[in-house]
């Protein structure tokens, strides 16, 4: 029996789904109040949940000025991009090398859920579930590498990465269906055991994501001027 989630433990997932799937975009200025009214919470739940998505470095807490979403930099994004490339390359030509025809016929039957999601959400401007596969995509790719070490590495860079995604998916619509195909192409690399090509395929990704990122942090910062 799953045990029962603590009016904390309800706000803080909620608040934090809404920060990874764009919801609440960076740099949006969020208050207690208003955050209780969404939520039909009171505000002791939601102060105690603010305070751990702190820690976790996805808002900030300014005295008198309340909550802001959490900004990326552009040396941020270029800083865990150029690790993200070398590490979801490697986490693809290891899969590709290690998945056993079992594990391929698992990933199989998630590609196919994965597009039921999209075909459903592909317009929608909110785009929850799709972001959710999104990372559940990468992280059974880690899985079947079978690399403890990569693993953690990756876990390590989880909410940097869900919060780039927030940020180009939110401004650049186009992203969003540009990152489906490509997990299309990775996908086919990597059930067709062809580990070089998976690699290639993923680090173009990640670039391509960088790179959307980049342009995304641009835009922003030219509308705030």
């Amino acid at each position: 029996m799953n045990k029962p989630k603590t009016m904390t433990e309800y706000v803080y997932e909620e608040l934090k789904s809404n920060i990874l799937s764009g919801i609440y975009k960076p740099g949006d200025k969020l208050t207690e109040i208003s955050l209780a009214n969404e939520l039909e919470v009171s505000r002791t739940p939601v102060r105690d949940a603010v305070h751990r998505l702190e820690a976790e470095g996805l808002v900030s807490l300014t005295p008198h000025k309340g909550i802001t979403v959490k900004k990326l930099t552009k040396k941020d994004v270029q800083d865990f991009h150029q690790i993200r490339i070398v590490l979801e390359g490697l986490a693809a030509k290891l899969a590709a090398l290690n998945a056993t025809d079992q594990e391929l016929e698992l990933f199989k039957e998630f590609l196919i859920g994965m597009e039921e999601v999209y075909d459903r959400e592909k317009e929608h401007e909110q785009y929850k579930e799709i972001a959710k596969k999104n990372v559940e995509f990468h992280q059974m790719i880690c899985q079947i590498a079978k690399n403890d070490m990569l693993t953690k590495m990756l876990d390590s860079l989880s909410i940097p990465i869900a919060v780039a995604r927030a940020s180009n998916w939110t401004n650049f619509k186009e992203r969003k269906n540009q990152a489906m195909v490509e997990h299309r192409e990775i996908a086919k690399a990597i059930i067709s055991k062809d580990a070089e090509l998976a690699q290639a395929i993923t680090e173009k990704h990640i670039y391509n994501a960088w790179k959307a990122t980049e342009k995304s942090i641009e835009e922003e910062n030219q509308a705030n001027q």
